[in-house]
This record gives structure tokens, sequence and C-alpha cells, in this order.
């Protein structure tokens, strides 16, 4: 590997520190996956602009625990992802993703629309939780399809014993 090489890659495992009230400053989308092939999307003003542009049918709302952990600006909505991009399909049919990996390609095909770095997704949860962001991406948001979910919309369903 050249010193580019090594550079670029120094980059990318540069650990972020910013303290959590903060982060909102770092990006204008922020993607957290959830049960039930249901994805949050959070948002400022312009991020819900581009939000918008790719699936118009989302719908914004915010709440009380929302609200203390963010700035009024931004407000949250959640989509379940419908269909993934062939290639995605191909290695893990959406029926067997797990919810990090439909977050991943949300923020994918968000970020698809947008500058380098301003989509941000989280992964993991409890302790193991991390913040990636992504420079660029070849997958279209046409190729991720969602639909909305109300807000208070019960995710999951308690599971069958038998």
């Amino acid at each position: 590997m050249n010193r580019h090489g090594r550079r670029v890659a120094a980059r990318r495992k540069r650990a972020l520190n910013v303290p959590i009230n903060q982060i909102d400053e770092l990006c204008d989308i922020q993607v957290d996956a959830k049960p039930g092939q249901v994805v949050m999307i959070m948002a400022n003003a312009t991020g819900r602009k581009r939000v918008e542009q790719l699936w118009p049918d989302v719908e914004w709302s915010t709440d009380e625990i929302f609200s203390v952990a963010h700035s009024p600006d931004w407000l949250f909505t959640h989509v379940r992802v419908t269909k993934l991009p062939s290639n995605f399909e191909a290695k893990v049919p959406l029926a067997f993703a797990t919810p990090d990996s439909l977050g991943f390609a949300v923020a994918l095909a968000l970020q698809h629309r947008y500058a380098p770095r301003r989509v941000l997704h989280w992964t993991g949860d409890g302790l193991d939780v991390k913040v990636n962001f992504y420079d660029g991406t070849s997958i279209s948001g046409k190729e991720v399809f969602v639909e909305y979910v109300p807000a208070g919309t019960v995710l999951g369903a308690p599971q069958s014993v038998n």
C-alpha cells in the first residue's frame, strides 16, 4: 500500500470523539434501524427535504423523549423497507436481513443524494453502539423501496410459543 492509501485507511479508522449532545451538528440525517424491517430516520430541515425527495410520503414527528436529545429543528419518521437493491437481495434476502443491514441500505440510499458524510448511521445496541459515516455510494435511492410507518405503530408482534 502506498503512502496515500495508508493515509486514507488511517482516516477511515479514526475514532469519533464528540459529546453525544453535539452529534446533531455533524450531519443532517441520522438513520437507526428498528425491529420488523423498520428504520427510523431523524433529520433537520435540510435533511428532511432530501428524505422527502426520495420518499415523499413520509410524515415527520417528535415526542417528549426525542425532543430532550435533539434540538427543535430535528424531527423523526419511521419507514418499513419493502425492497432492497438486487445485489443486496442476492446476498441476503430481505426476510433474513438484520436491522443494521437494513439501516445500512437506507443510509446509503440517502447518502447517494447528498454531500459526503452528511448521513449518520447508528449501528449496534447497548454499550456497543457505533456511528458510521459514508463518503459516497453506488446505491441509488430508487433501488430501496420503503413505506411510511405512522408514529405510535407497535413494532413487531408477540411470537407464538407453538
